[in-house]
């Protein structure tokens, strides 16, 4: 009986220059001339050549990830005969397990994240801060202490583990929530290189633009299980896929529980895209199948076990 197969797509934060360097020039070169006409720059230049300064935009940075984990995907495709069972992305990797699961096209997806990109970038400038080894209720009381002190926005953005949570808000509450957990003996507090509180109330003020993107966009049943952010659940319809993208803005991502989920089939998880970040995160939620495509033996590797 085939083993079941979960993939794994990831966010923003993964990405770095060259990650699209084991790709061929055809293929890429394929890809290259409608990308560049649909965003207006060359995409693949700047993910192979910088500056680090622009792939690092957050209306870059997106497109950048999806497309190269999209691209990884086809290759495992390729190179393995395996049907996975289920598709899921931690934050922008949504986006990138949708085109996986043949939801949206690919350049309808590289285009939207784009667009979300941008509008993400004209929200008021925020911050966000990894906890480690600080329980969940102690993170949210303390998140709603200072905003409730402060008249401020800061909340757990990202559930990535019992052991790793993401807080995300304004400048003045994630530096408050920090100080105040440091204060109180909890000292691992590792702020984000990012100027965007994703998945915190300050999107609010983008959602109905988004909304509007979003309903530009013709949208098919994914052919596969895609597990969301919101609610680690599939939709039951196109209207129910859209109002999880669009909620995902403001909306923690529950992460964490999404990893139970998939522990439960006791199969093989693969992370495809640049880095291991859901890799190492992966483990720390005691899933001990996980396998990178940016392991230099992934293919040999994964070989063994199917």
């Amino acid at each position: 009986m085939p083993r079941h197969i979960s993939i794994l797509f990831p966010g923003q934060g993964s990405q770095f220059l060259g990650m699209l360097n084991s790709h061929s020039n055809d293929a890429l070169d394929y890809l290259k001339k409608d990308i560049n006409h649909m965003l207006g720059y060359n995409l693949i230049d700047v993910i192979n050549n910088g500056p680090i300064d622009l792939l690092n935009k957050t209306s870059v940075t997106q497109p950048a990830i999806l497309l190269t984990s999209y691209l990884e995907f086809k290759n495992i495709l390729q190179k393995l005969d395996i049907k996975p069972n289920i598709l899921c992305g931690h934050s922008l990797g949504e986006y990138t397990a949708l085109v996986a699961a043949n939801s949206i096209s690919l350049e309808d997806a590289i285009l939207l994240v784009h667009k979300r990109g941008i509008l993400m970038e004209k929200c008021k400038k925020g911050s966000m801060c990894a906890i480690l080894n600080v329980d969940k209720d102690i993170i949210s009381k303390t998140c709603k202490q200072i905003e409730n002190k402060f008249n401020t926005i800061v909340a757990p953005a990202n559930i990535n583990s019992p052991k790793q949570i993401v807080i995300s808000g304004t400048i003045i509450g994630v530096n408050q929530v920090v100080k105040h957990l440091t204060q109180s003996g909890y000292k691992k507090c590792i702020k984000l290189n990012v100027s965007v509180a994703s998945h915190s109330r300050l999107m609010d003020e983008i959602s109905k633009d988004f909304r509007d993107e979003l309903n530009e966009i013709d949208f098919n049943e994914p052919n596969c299980e895609v597990i969301h952010n919101v609610d680690n659940k599939s939709s039951s319809d196109i209207f129910d896929l859209k109002e999880k993208l669009l909620n995902q803005l403001t909306c923690p991502v529950q992460w964490t529980n999404t990893m139970n989920y998939i522990k439960k089939f006791n199969g093989i998880v693969i992370e495809c895209g640049p880095n291991k970040i859901l890799t190492g995160i992966a483990k720390s939620n005691g899933i001990k199948n996980i396998f990178s495509t940016s392991s230099k033996n992934f293919i040999d590797e994964i070989k063994e076990v199917l």
